[in-house]
């Protein structure tokens, strides 16, 4: 592992997140094992050929398994992006919470069901 990729380190979720953004027409995947512990999955631009992004995983079978690491490279071309989708994200923090957010969901779906009657 590379120490510096550390400076390149993004969330999961920032890293979904530049991965839509590229057209999947112009992107390569390529799954590279880097040693017994560690194996990426590297994206490339087809137009360039530049790493844009990795993500690479660790095998538990050589001892306590890591979490997953993300890292972006380089923004792909103008041409090679799409816009994001957009996303709600809701964090529901108490019991209370998430039961108001239930009954939410079950009376909408009732009240769907109602109008294709």
């Amino acid at each position: 592992m590379n120490l510096n990729n550390s400076i390149y380190e993004v969330t999961r979720g920032e890293y979904k997140g530049f991965v839509e953004q590229i057209k999947p027409e112009c992107r390569r995947v390529e799954v590279v094992e880097i040693d017994k512990r560690h194996t990426a999955a590297k994206i490339f631009s087809l137009k360039t050929g530049k790493c844009l992004s990795s993500r690479v995983s660790y095998t538990a079978e050589y001892g306590e398994p890591e979490p997953e690491k993300y890292y972006v490279f380089e923004m792909p071309d103008d041409d090679e992006r799409q816009a994001p989708i957009p996303k709600q994200q809701i964090v529901l923090e108490t019991k209370e919470e998430v039961q108001a957010f239930f009954d939410f969901l079950a009376k909408k779906a009732k009240e769907e069901n109602n109008n294709d009657d």
